[in-house]
């Protein structure tokens, strides 16, 4: 089923600074562990009927590598696996859908993981997960 999307809410999260301006900033958290990359993002809102919550997640140059996404609690959201990408070059930005029921109290709790050969994982550098923002997004279903 082909589903139409137009961005609402934008919320800068995690990897970039956010400018400065006069609308209240959104909250995040983010931080290296081990072989993941911990991060916390807040819905500027609680997700109402008809609304969907989105990652858009931007690759640089990750070669032929894979980013894992997963819950806090190891549930899987998406894996990022660029292909036909030119070696040096940024492999773009990619969209995960996230279930609602995965935000508590509309917090989001993300581990992203560079998997590499042999399924070895270590986290992403900021080189490699240029950013991650989280958007809401109407869904509209498509005419027939």
């Amino acid at each position: 089923m082909l589903l139409l999307f137009s961005t609402i809410v934008l919320t800068l999260v995690a990897l970039q600074t956010a400018p400065s301006s006069s609308q209240p900033a959104a909250t995040a958290q983010s931080q290296q562990a081990g072989n993941a990359r911990k991060m916390t993002l807040v819905l500027p809102h609680s997700l109402r009927e008809g609304e969907a919550a989105w990652l858009l997640v931007k690759v640089g140059d990750i070669g032929h590598k894979q980013i894992r996404l997963t819950t806090q609690d190891g549930r899987p959201l998406g894996t990022i696996s660029p292909f036909a990408i030119r070696s040096g070059q940024a492999a773009g930005t990619y969209s995960i859908p996230v279930p609602a029921e995965d935000f508590h109290h509309e917090r989001l709790a993300l581990r992203l993981s560079m998997v590499e050969a042999g399924d070895a994982q270590r986290a992403p550098t900021k080189e490699e997960l240029e950013s991650v923002r989280l958007v809401i997004r109407p869904v509209q279903k498509a005419p027939r």
